[in-house]
């Protein structure tokens, strides 16, 4: 019999067996159920290393019963693998279910037995260092005679707990990509959008010598810079023509949306103020929201931000015009520079444009985030 046990919830018959077939070669055992009470059934009768649940089924949703399983069981791993990749539902999932992993449907078979094989690890790793730290405990009376050895120890295992630290970070970056990403679909126009602003501001901030945690932080900002438009209207969104001035005082509520939304999760605190500002004008004018920042009041990562989401809009095609050459965009960088943009950030991207090109403005980059933190 296996060692390690994974659970799916799910309401759909079809989704269970096609995880069961899937499944079938891992060296795992796999337990399925179709609604939480009875998951939580078998959470009681027989022990299980990870949990993947959907979000919407009837009588207890995902959260719900990642909340429970959190409660009684909080050394299980626990994922949700949904079709709804609405922004609160991802939220509540990270505050209340603290998950591993969330995982959009349909899923990739390759990437999703990586991820169990991930997640079993995860488990097995955190009972390794438990029982550690309990012979730690209690053979401390021999701890000048086994010094050697446990220092050896201790190294390997703080080598292993960076190791999977950075698994950690890498794996919030995904689910905070994915989140991004469903964003950006509503409106085919703007698919892949906050990836390459995210792409873009990375490398301005590498340009501007920011550190490594700062580094991070523009970029994450960038992906989400967005995010609030999951509260705009579609038809404000993907209408083909240009907005009306109502409809434009609409999509401007975006940054402060965004900000709320962000806001409960904690380990995102940096990336809100970010996110809110990142349609000020440097001049502080009144083309600038929400709050008409000035200058230096201006975070960072939001002046950087904002020169970033302006040339990938300039670039990009749109439904009432194609995207601009190069030319075009350096005269306008030119233009605003002290009025809209910071100066600093609009020579950092001018030098950006010089020595890359066209290629600076390929539209299938992606940020490399497992080189990023390699480094």
């Amino acid at each position: 019999m296996s060692d390690h046990t994974v659970l799916f919830v799910d309401d759909e018959v079809n989704i269970l067996r096609a995880i069961q077939r899937l499944m079938r070669n891992e060296s795992c055992e796999v337990l399925t159920a179709s609604r939480g009470a009875e998951a939580l059934e078998f959470l009681e009768s027989r022990p299980i290393q990870v949990v993947v649940t959907d979000q919407r089924m009837p009588e207890m949703s995902g959260v719900d019963l990642l909340s429970a399983i959190r409660d009684r069981q909080p050394d299980i791993v626990r994922m949700m693998l949904t079709g709804y990749t609405e922004m609160n539902v991802a939220v509540d999932a990270i505050n209340r279910g603290e998950i591993y992993r969330l995982i959009t449907k349909p899923w990739n078979d390759e990437e999703l037995k990586a991820t169990l094989r991930q997640a079993f690890d995860h488990y097995d790793l955190k009972g390794e260092i438990r029982r550690l730290n309990q012979v730690t405990r209690e053979q401390n009376f021999k701890l000048q005679d086994m010094n050697r050895t446990l220092e050896g120890k201790v190294r390997e295992r703080t080598k292993q707990l960076a190791d999977k630290h950075q698994e950690l970070r890498i794996a919030y970056v995904q689910t905070i990509r994915a989140l991004a990403e469903a964003v950006d679909a509503k409106d085919a126009y703007t698919r892949g959008h906050s990836e390459r602003v995210g792409v873009y501001a990375s490398k301005m901030a590498r340009s501007l010598g920011l550190p490594k945690e700062l580094i991070e932080r523009v970029y994450i900002s960038g992906l989400l810079h967005d995010v609030g438009k999951i509260g705009v209207r579609d038809a404000v969104i993907t209408k083909p023509d240009r907005l009306t001035p109502v409809e434009y005082d609409e999509i401007k509520e975006h940054p402060e949306i965004g900000a709320r939304i962000l806001q409960p999760v904690e380990f995102l605190s940096d990336v809100v103020p970010c996110v809110r500002h990142h349609h000020e004008w440097y001049d502080g004018s009144r083309n600038g929201y929400p709050d008409r920042l000035r200058g230096d009041q201006i975070p960072l990562p939001s002046r950087i931000i904002l020169v970033s989401d302006t040339v990938e809009a300039m670039t990009s095609d749109r439904p009432y015009r194609k995207g601009m050459p190069l030319e075009t965009v350096v005269r306008e960088l030119h233009k605003f520079s002290g009025s809209q943009f910071d100066p600093r950030c609009v020579d950092v991207m001018l030098h950006l444009l010089e020595d890359e090109g066209e290629n600076f403005i390929q539209k299938n980059q992606k940020f490399d985030i497992h080189a990023f933190l390699e480094v």
